[in-house]
């Protein structure tokens, strides 16, 4: 007589070994990437470090590094990106893929809006604008004549500024400013006036050189706007270039966007401290407002203008093969 085998251990073991084989294939997908966590890459000074040390786990991120870095091939893994609108000049959107964020996208602002129906059409669904910056005027007073702060940009054309003028490294930005300007000869008159092109370290020029004024975005001046009382900004009320930043998403990736790291960014507590910093989500005006507590008075007014300047404010999105030829010209006409 054979011995009656309970069946009961024998398909438990089945399915412990089938269990166990899921669970390896499972292991084996999730070390796919070498094991390494979805990485988010920038430029250290492109993202404000109180948003960026929020980014949640399993996610980190890691600075790119060099004047060519987004141009470079980027490490591995990179899944997603954090630029400024400048690199959208030198980055092939063949590199990218959709953002694939419709419900952060559907709570931009008009402003926002502007800014993807500007950009090329091959552009507008790569983009995912967080914050802008207007570009401003500082000056610092040193008990000299002052030049008007009513003359707008044209303040920049003033003679005691020459030769005490910083400006940015960007011709495009320069001859935008130059075509707002009430003289035809804008262009070669700021270039000859200027005493260096550079603004990433226009503070310290600023601050410790000969320089009077330095062109630069509020998010950039703001921390010595509040802490030295001989600085003064400027935001005209014919408008000014916006310094726009973006996240984008490589085309390698299949890591989605971490949606409620963005949304963090655009609401309380945290909306109050960026705000505080220069760093201009692009929400509903009412949304702002109600987060402005932080700001101090008398730097409100470039955080939060009179809506007519930022509607007279102009984006600088990549120009096509015409725009480039002729901003080419122009500035080889204007050199001083």
């Amino acid at each position: 007589m054979k011995p009656v085998v309970d069946p009961a251990p024998l398909l438990n073991r089945r399915r412990f070994l089938q269990f166990a084989a899921v669970t390896a294939a499972a292991g084996l997908s999730g070390c796919s990437r070498g094991g390494s966590a979805p990485t988010l890459r920038a430029s250290a000074e492109t993202l404000p470090s109180i948003w960026r040390r929020d980014l949640p786990g399993p996610w980190r991120f890691d600075a790119l590094s060099g004047a060519t870095a987004l141009e470079s091939p980027w490490p591995s893994p990179t899944d997603l990106l954090a630029l400024t609108d400048g690199w959208l000049s030198v980055i092939s959107p063949e590199r990218l893929q959709a953002i694939a964020a419709d419900g952060l996208q559907s709570r931009i602002d008009p402003l926002g809006q502007r800014f993807l129906n500007e950009a090329p059409l091959v552009w507008k669904s790569l983009l995912l604008p967080v914050a802008f910056s207007p570009w401003v005027m500082v000056i610092r007073r040193d008990g000299k004549t002052s030049p008007s702060l009513e003359a707008g940009w044209d303040a920049l054309l003033d003679p005691q500024l020459k030769g005490k003028l910083l400006l940015p490294s960007s011709p495009r930005l320069l001859i935008s400013l130059a075509e707002r300007m009430g003289d035809g000869d804008a262009l070669r008159r700021l270039r000859a006036s200027a005493l260096s092109f550079d603004d990433r370290f226009g503070m310290n020029w600023l601050l410790q050189g000969d320089a009077r004024v330095v062109v630069l975005p509020l998010q950039r001046c703001m921390a010595a706007l509040k802490r030295d009382p001989r600085l003064t900004a400027v935001l005209p009320e014919q408008g000014a270039p916006l310094h726009w930043t973006l996240l984008v998403r490589p085309a390698q990736t299949a890591e989605p966007i971490p949606q409620d790291w963005v949304l963090k960014a655009w609401k309380q507590p945290l909306l109050s401290r960026l705000l505080a910093q220069g760093w201009i989500p692009p929400l509903p005006r009412g949304e702002l407002v109600g987060a402005q507590g932080r700001i101090p008075l008398r730097l409100r007014p470039l955080v939060l203008p009179q809506p007519s300047v930022w509607a007279q404010s102009w984006m600088l999105l990549p120009p096509d093969a015409a725009e480039q030829h002729r901003l080419q010209q122009l500035w080889e006409a204007s050199a001083p």
